[in-house]
């Protein structure tokens, strides 16, 4: 039973007859809430049944607006109070505060005035049973329960939160081997003083075993790979986070599309052996992606993607990767994966490429091979280790006194190395994040042991957050990256070099056009970066986004020499149009207090960071 259903005899709802004789049929161009100072306009607006229709949707979208209607009204009435009172605001009163009416073109803006009134806060939490207390720890458990529920002591009550508290207190004791638990709550409101004590009910049920697992649906994955990822055991008591770690297990292969580890348990017989049966769609074997595409950056582009699964009848894969743009002429890369090679959560990939770089900078023709070997602590946080060798041929510009010790105008060079990186991401949604964050750490040790024609170390961090203020989704990037040479000439590589400017870094320069530059005035690079980015995007309508944006940064020539006094500033607008591929974005920056620079235009597919 939820708090609505409890407390709506004290449910209070106003609604004003207006003297303004408003037509039927009148199309609603806006509508305008006032007073809502908890719950967001745009949250409110996707509730109700009437809606405003802009100008653009109905000649782009050919979107038909909304005609004023008295029926509607009173049932978007309910509907804002069945809203409050799901967030626990049961004296919420609303009305219709103006109607404006156009009567020459025959449209109306409309205005709802909302007075929230107090919420309802919870002011205590506890547990009951209404069986026998089962024979555990009892206070350690109740004390992780409590760790992670979402209302608390002084917490605004709130339905969905409630019943996500609920299935925390469910899958803790599931965890334990009550497989057939329920729990269920009961409220002590008290609407005089605007608050609620919550009490947990909980039926533990008989304590579970885990019985005989089968498997269904595979056809040419074998079962011995499969039981491989399994990590719960037969006769051990029932655990329902096991069962979650095989299915995560069997996904992270990358050999199936569909992964089901069920429990077969029987509610009516409340049986205490359990068994398992895990039932899965194999992916297809050969799979092939090539698209093709334009940006301002990159000009035409194209990739084809072939991938093999389940090579000599294991969990490795064959991957080849071919490519083409203005910036990266051509690319040619095959990749063997070989999964949980010393551990469940291991993987080794070996990774000969050939590829040549077309950048502002440089021209430069590579081949080599690298041998990564990542682990996956959680889905959020995945750190690698990799050993790589590369032979590199640069061409110079004529007249390049860089190299004044170089033969030949193609200086080829090998490097050797390693490069460590650990990555953690809770950011979501995968194209377009409206919360949480984005770590990045990187080392590169070249030379040194590992031979190679130059000894440097190169370090950065890259951190990104996400999160929603009001209806705007608020973007934050910053980025430090420092070099060191231990040779005598201190010369590094033009491709590992910081660069700085371009549609995913400052947009107020073009690529790589801001920083140290030759004669000739092309970027050479530098030893030291700091970059920020704030972006604030919001979406208008239909597919169709916008942002605003203010950046700075700079590019340095000495190692870890950072100049704060010394940065280029940049603002400038976007749009996007969101697609299955992520958002194709059109932006433009423009320079802060230099003069000198003009405004930069990009066109590419997904956000910026």
């Amino acid at each position: 039973m939820c708090l609505r259903t409890i407390c709506s005899v004290f449910f209070i709802a106003a609604f004003s007859v207006l003297t303004i004789n408003a037509q039927e049929n009148y199309e609603v161009r806006q509508i305008k809430f006032k007073g809502n100072k908890t719950l967001e306009e745009d949250y409110l607006l996707e509730n109700m049944a009437l809606k405003e229709v802009s100008y653009i949707e109905k000649l782009i979208l050919k979107k038909e607006p909304f005609l004023f209607n008295r029926e509607l009204i009173d049932l978007d009435m309910i509907r804002l109070q069945r809203i409050y009172q799901s967030e626990g605001f049961i004296a919420v009163e609303s009305a219709i505060d103006s109607l404006i009416i156009n009567e020459k073109k025959k449209k109306i803006k409309l205005r709802i005035e909302v007075e929230e009134g107090q919420p309802v806060l919870v002011d205590s939490v506890g547990i009951r049973y209404n069986e026998e207390k089962p024979d555990i720890n009892i206070d350690s458990l109740h004390q992780k329960i409590f760790k992670y529920l979402e209302l608390k002591k002084g917490a605004r009550f709130i339905d969905k939160e409630i019943n996500n508290d609920v299935q925390i207190i469910q899958d803790a004791y599931m965890n334990m081997g009550y497989a057939y638990v329920k729990v269920d709550y009961d409220l002590n409101l008290r609407p005089e003083k605007f608050e609620t004590d919550i009490f947990y009910i909980v039926k533990p049920g008989p304590v579970c075993y885990v019985g005989a697992t089968t498997i269904e649906g595979n056809k040419n994955v074998s079962d011995k790979l499969i039981r491989k990822q399994i990590k719960h055991k037969e006769g051990e008591v029932y655990d329902k986070s096991k069962l979650s770690d095989t299915r995560e297990n069997l996904y992270y292969l990358q050999l199936f599309r569909v992964v089901s580890v069920l429990p077969q348990k029987n509610d009516t017989a409340r049986k205490s052996i359990i068994p398992v049966k895990i039932y899965i769609e194999e992916a297809p074997r050969l799979s092939a992606r090539f698209g093709a595409g334009y940006g301002t950056e990159d000009k035409l582009r194209g990739f084809l993607d072939l991938n093999y699964r389940g090579l000599f009848g294991s969990a490795s894969r064959l991957n080849l990767y071919a490519k083409h743009s203005s910036l990266e002429p051509y690319l040619v890369s095959l990749r063997w994966i070989q999964p949980q090679l010393f551990a469940t959560k291991t993987t080794l990939t070996l990774n000969p490429y050939i590829g040549r770089k077309s950048e502002p900078g440089y021209d430069t023709r590579t081949f080599g091979i690298n041998v990564p070997v990542s682990y996956r602590f959680n889905s959020n946080l995945i750190s690698t280790v990799s050993y790589y060798l590369e032979n590199v041929k640069q061409t110079l510009e004529e007249g390049d006194q860089e190299l004044l010790d170089r033969n030949s105008d193609k200086f080829p060079y090998n490097k050797s190395g390693i490069l460590t990186s650990a990555v953690f991401n809770s950011s979501d949604p995968k194209f377009s994040p409206d919360h949480g964050m984005q770590v990045s750490l990187g080392l590169k040790l070249n030379g040194y042991l590992f031979g190679g024609n130059f000894s440097y170390t190169r370090l950065w961090a890259d951190v990104r957050n996400y999160q929603k203020v009001g209806s705007v989704v608020l973007a934050l990037r910053g980025m430090v990256g420092g070099i060191k040479s231990a040779d005598s000439d201190d010369f590094i590589p033009v491709e590992d070099r910081f660069y700085s400017g371009g549609s995913n870094s400052i947009r107020g320069w073009a690529r790589a056009r801001l920083g140290p530059t030759r004669e000739s005035g092309t970027p050479i690079g530098g030893n030291s970066i700091v970059e920020a980015n704030v972006e604030a995007r919001y979406h208008l309508f239909w597919r169709l986004s916008t942002v605003l944006f203010v950046e700075a940064g700079n590019v340095w020539t000495g190692s870890y020499r950072y100049e704060l006094g010394n940065l280029n500033y940049a603002a400038g607008t976007g749009l996007r149009v969101d697609t299955p591929i992520g958002p194709v974005r059109f932006d433009v920056g423009f320079p802060v207090w230099n003069q000198k620079r003009s405004a930069q235009f990009f066109i590419s597919v997904g956000q910026a960071f």
